[in-house]
């Protein structure tokens, strides 16, 4: 009896240490970083946002603006890859990212762009030398400086949302 037992008990011990050894562990749960709001908080911040500057901007400009850009997560993590290994070459070391507003001179070469507001991403952090100077932040920028290395922008727009959004 006891060797059938240990017949049947080894397969099945096989079988769970196979499927906790092949589970997706990916699936974890993760803290939320500080600085993330609630949905309706963001909410509160967009229906802000369209009370008290959207129809400001799109009187000045005379047309609908666009507020958001995306990019897809593999966009954002080969741009961050793309920024540690600029900055490591020139001596920085990245800290975060910066998100900057611009727009699209009305004479731009690509007219789908011309005008329109644009969104872009900069790496800040720091620089283990500056050419010419001694390096001394009394008051250091949240995040570090901007780094001199190509931003990303070009980020998927679409048609400005309804006001209802």
């Amino acid at each position: 009896m006891r060797k059938q037992l240990f017949k049947i008990g080894l397969p099945i011990t096989f079988l769970l240490a196979m499927y906790s050894s092949c589970s997706d562990n990916s699936m974890s749960i993760v803290k939320p970083p500080s600085g993330v709001i609630s949905i309706e908080e963001a909410k509160l911040l967009d229906k802000t946002y369209t009370e008290t500057r959207q129809r400001v901007l799109e009187n000045a400009l005379g047309m609908e603006e666009s507020r958001s850009s995306w990019w897809s997560i593999e966009d954002i993590e080969a741009y961050i890859a793309y920024a540690k290994s600029q900055a490591n070459e020139k001596g920085m070391t990245v800290q975060g990212l910066r998100i900057y507003q611009g727009a699209y001179p009305s004479n731009y070469g690509d007219r789908n762009r011309a005008g329109l507001g644009t969104l872009f991403i900069v790496p800040t952090g720091t620089s283990s030398a500056k050419e010419g100077t001694i390096l001394i932040n009394l008051v250091p920028i949240q995040g570090g400086d901007d780094l001199e290395i190509a931003p990303l922008n070009m980020g998927h727009a679409r048609t400005p949302p309804a006001s209802n959004y």
